[in-house]
């Protein structure tokens, strides 16, 4: 698959398991994790990485070019998504390249919206 290929196809992937009709299944499967999953753990888990990653995710965790920032940014929201409480929050996320990283979130009472810029790797 390619980079913008695959960019899309996890972009959707993700905004299908954090819609609003299936924000409660998400959470139910990413309570299961341990704290410190991650980001990457928590895709996983949703099954929206590419079959390559999920076979492999530590060696796709090492390989992995996102500023540290950008991946602590990343878990934060996931996890405020989805373990929130009274009930979760659905997630909208949106991945485009750019000359460079970076990462913006913003927080309402109805939805997380991310936006992530990052160049296109092969990831």
């Amino acid at each position: 698959m390619g980079r913008a290929s695959h960019r899309v196809a996890l972009a959707r992937g993700l905004n299908r398991a954090f819609s609003a009709q299936n924000i409660e299944d998400s959470a139910q499967r990413v309570k299961a994790l341990p704290a410190r999953a991650d980001f990457l753990d928590i895709s996983d888990a949703l099954g929206v990485l590419s079959e390559s990653a999920h076979a492999n995710l530590r060696r796709y965790r090492r390989a992995l070019t996102l500023p540290m920032v950008v991946q602590r940014t990343l878990t934060a929201a996931y996890k405020e998504s989805l373990l929130h409480e009274p009930k979760p929050i659905p997630l909208r996320i949106q991945i485009n390249p750019a000359s460079r990283h970076s990462i913006s979130v913003e927080h309402t009472e109805k939805q997380i919206r991310v936006v992530l810029n990052r160049p296109d790797v092969a990831d």
